[in-house]
């Protein structure tokens, strides 16, 4: 595995669900959780991907919105051949079921504390790009002492467009008046390899669970690790 010469960089954007917080066993027993209640004949593999943007989308609305929204919200493979109401049900329990699981099941990835600290001792400019709301990944930083090392934070609510779209990168990139070319983003999901390369910065993707490997390969991320552990490999810090 290629180590990157930091020098070559000024500025690293992270993704925050599934590169610094895990998500991932609260978002399989929220889809557990509802494959039982509906008799589901799906694979948790196959729609995990699919799970999480639902999840991260929805958080983005009061419940309300969610049902004003919820025709293009609810426009997914895995549940295609269901009636409007019973996608509804679906996606409103899901959601719920994930609430209920998230602060108890949800952690920071192993040692992932420790290379942002790193790389902040690096004179790196470190940043967050979420399609969450900025006030979430400021919570969840703020929860493990994080906070400080980045700025800014963009959330969905800072853009007109979410990734894929480039724009957060791209504003990020403006901010702190660097070039594409002296930056990495790191993210875990297609949508994220998507807008890095719209973006023309270097793309990281770990393949942290949410999607499926083979699926992220066909995007062609930069480069691609299965793990924290290989992330910080790279960085060699």
């Amino acid at each position: 595995m290629n180590e990157l010469n930091l020098d070559e960089f000024k500025g690293i954007i992270f993704d925050l669900d599934g590169v610094i917080y895990d998500i991932t066993e609260a978002i399989k027993k929220a889809v557990d959780d509802g494959i039982e209640k509906y008799k589901m004949k799906v694979s948790l593999d196959e729609v995990m991907e699919e799970i999480a943007h639902l999840i991260e989308d929805i958080q983005n609305y009061p419940v309300p919105e969610i049902i004003l929204n919820s025709y293009n919200l609810l426009d997914i493979k895995f549940l295609e051949r269901l009636s409007f109401l019973k996608k509804l049900r679906i996606g409103i329990y899901l959601f719920t079921q994930f609430n209920k699981y998230k602060d108890a099941e949800s952690k920071l990835f192993k040692e992932i504390d420790k290379l942002i600290s790193n790389l902040s001792k690096k004179k790196l400019k470190l940043a967050i790009l979420t399609n969450n709301k900025s006030s979430y990944a400021e919570d969840v930083l703020t929860k493990f002492n994080l906070t400080k090392f980045f700025d800014p934070i963009i959330g969905f609510n800072d853009v007109s467009k979410v990734k894929p779209d480039p724009e957060g990168i791209i504003k990020i990139l403006e901010i702190w008046k660097i070039k594409p070319s002296q930056a990495i983003f790191i993210g875990d999901m297609t949508t994220d390899i998507d807008a890095g390369k719209a973006a023309g910065v270097r793309m990281i993707c770990v393949s942290s669970g949410l999607a499926k490997k083979e699926i992220l390969l066909q995007h062609e991320p930069d480069i691609l690790v299965n793990n924290t552990q290989e992330l910080i490999k790279i960085f060699n810090i």
